[in-house]
């Protein structure tokens, strides 16, 4: 007969003590966040057979190793946090490698006995998806797959909304006397992106412009696209250069004007720059980089919203979820708060 896992085993396998491995389970505010989502992950994979008598489910976040690189999910991750421990609840962090995406392979622990739901965050390759479905838990996607805008869908997805903010953004440029805007961001890494791209080549083409391809910077996103030096030399391979940039993200466009400035290239007098995001950085660099506010804490907690209904109600219908954004205007465009119409202008 197996040994029976105690708290004890837990913390021998973590290096920690009995005293604080309990706390962690029973959600005490003394320990930190990092080290209590190790706790549960560990006590997950040891089968810690206390786990459903204190009540607590667990819920994966199922999410690439470089999430850390990507500001806009900081916030995000709080806003679940915040929701699922009102429920009770544990979010485990459980990073995939790109080979095990390429092979379909999922982490050991997810299966319905150790996991009540998962969340799967910037997974945007659909035999992963696939598998990842085909496991049998309840999932809630944040943000989706690039060819799958105008498709059916058998799962639920949060996103922000996208489309509109971008061509609100780029008629505003228009508006100022803009013909030649470039789009930097790999339009085909999630759906996001090619809804923001879709905003930006509707505006163009509405007003009889249509985007030029040698204006943009859109390789596939294997390319370091928040490498300062790959980005000036992608702005020095252009055969001209555009008078402004609509960026798919912040931390594209924070880098841009940072290549730009190695180029000696004034921001805005001579390019304009814009955003999507409103991560905190994007209020930091100089000039402050005029954006869309996307409520990343809200998209957290409604994602958990979204998801507790799901496993609720296994079979309700399908949903796609947009929650709102708000243009912000800085100082990396020349636009004041009446130049366009319907745009405030940030407060920061």
């Amino acid at each position: 007969m197996a040994e029976r896992v105690t708290i004890q085993h837990i913390a021998d396998a973590l290096g920690l003590s009995r005293n604080t491995v309990s706390k962690a389970l029973n959600n005490h505010p003394q320990i930190p966040d990092a080290t209590r989502e190790k706790i549960v992950q560990k006590a997950a994979e040891l089968k810690y057979k206390n786990f459903s008598s204190m009540n607590m489910g667990n819920i994966a976040l199922l999410t690439r190793g470089d999430i850390n690189a990507i500001s806009f999910y900081s916030e995000t991750i709080k806003g679940m946090e915040t929701g699922l421990s009102a429920q009770g609840l544990n979010l485990i962090l459980m990073l995939v490698k790109p080979d095990d995406i390429h092979s379909n392979a999922l982490p050991p622990n997810i299966n319905p006995l150790n996991i009540d739901g998962i969340v799967c965050m910037e997974i945007f390759r659909q035999s992963y998806v696939e598998t990842i479905l085909g496991a049998g838990i309840p999932t809630v996607f944040i943000d989706f797959l690039p060819g799958t805008v105008f498709d059916g869908h058998k799962y639920d997805i949060i996103m922000v909304e996208n489309e509109y903010s971008a061509y609100t953004l780029t008629k505003s440029l228009i508006d100022e006397g803009h013909e030649n805007i470039g789009f930097i961001g790999d339009l085909r890494h999630c759906r996001s992106f090619y809804e923001r791209w879709l905003g930006f080549e509707r505006a163009m083409r509405d007003f009889g412009r249509g985007p030029d391809p040698a204006f943009s910077i859109t390789p596939d996103d294997t390319q370091p696209y928040l490498s300062v030096e790959w980005m000036t030399s992608r702005l020095k391979g252009l055969a001209k250069l555009p008078t402004a940039f609509i960026c798919a993200n912040d931390d594209i466009g924070i880098c841009a004007i940072r290549a730009l400035k190695e180029l000696k290239i004034q921001v805005p007098e001579q390019i304009e720059i814009t955003g999507f995001d409103d991560v905190p950085n994007a209020n930091i660099i100089d000039p402050p980089l005029t954006t869309v506010h996307t409520y990343p804490y809200e998209l957290g907690t409604r994602v958990v919203e979204t998801l507790l209904n799901r496993i609720e109600q296994p079979d309700r219908h399908k949903e796609t979820i947009y929650l709102e954004s708000s243009i912000i205007l800085r100082g990396s465009t020349r636009q004041t708060a009446g130049a366009a119409s319907g745009i405030p202008s940030s407060q920061a």
